[in-house]
This record gives C-alpha cells, structure tokens and sequence, in this order.
C-alpha cells in the first residue's frame, strides 16, 4: 500500500467515525460507491473521489485536496501520464484503462498508473510508441 492509499484509508475512517457509521453500513456504502468492501481495496484517485462523494452526501464535509497537489517529485508527471494514455487511446485494441493497466503491469511489474515512478513511466512511453512504429502510426503527429 502506497503513502496515498494509507491518507485514503484514514480519511475514510474519519469520516465512518464522524457519521457514526456501523460496520454494515460503511461497507454498504464502499461497495455502492466504487464496488469495494474494504478501504484498503481502494486503487484509484476516482474510487476515493466517489466514495468520499457518498460520504459527502451523508453529511461529512472536508477540505477536497487534489491529488496533483501530494504528487511525489519521483512519481509519473502529468505530462508522461497524459502521453501515455494519449498513445494508449493510438495503439490498444482495449482502450479501456482496465487495459491500460494490465499492459503497464506487464512492462513495469505495477499495477497503476499512478504508481509508476519516472523512469518506468519512460519504459512504458518507449513501450507504446514502438508499439505505434510498428502499427504504421507516427506518434510525433501533431493533429
């Protein structure tokens, strides 16, 4: 579990906390939200994002901190993340993120996006853009 997802699990623990929610409730409410039963199953920014929305709309407010705010100087920059699924969206059959996904974890070994440090995130872009050179497709096209 990486530093965002321990912030994650214990601001969704404040917030079971400071509804007063029982057990069945709160895992009513995560596997609602983003089909999960445990905090600690939570992956994604968006799973956090809609769960803290259903915890929203019972009453519990805090201050929403975008994650490009915490983003760790090592981790993937915005500008590599959005290349990377802008080539994606080129050159996968599935273009879905699920997808996505799985081909990252099986060039770098991790399973998100956003878990990727620079440097693996430079072996996925080299990775797509053979990928696009073999697909006839110049991924330095500018339209």
């Amino acid at each position: 579990m990486n530093t965002a997802q321990k912030q994650w699990v214990r601001m969704i623990h404040v917030a079971k906390t400071k509804l007063n929610l029982d057990d069945n409730q709160y895992r009513a409410l995560l596997t609602g939200a983003c089909g999960v039963e445990s905090s600690k199953d939570i992956k994604t920014w968006k799973q956090y994002e809609s769960v803290m929305a259903a915890f929203v709309k019972l009453g519990f407010e805090y201050k929403k901190t975008a994650p490009k705010e915490k983003r760790n100087p090592d981790w993937i920059t915005w500008k590599q993340e959005k290349y990377i699924k802008g080539l994606w969206q080129l050159v996968g059959r599935d273009k879905r993120e699920a997808a996505l996904n799985s081909f990252i974890e099986r060039i770098t070994g991790i399973a998100y996006i956003d878990w990727l440090m620079k440097p693996q995130a430079a072996d996925v872009i080299v990775a797509l853009r053979k990928m696009a050179c073999e697909q006839g497709i110049n991924p330095d096209r500018k339209d």
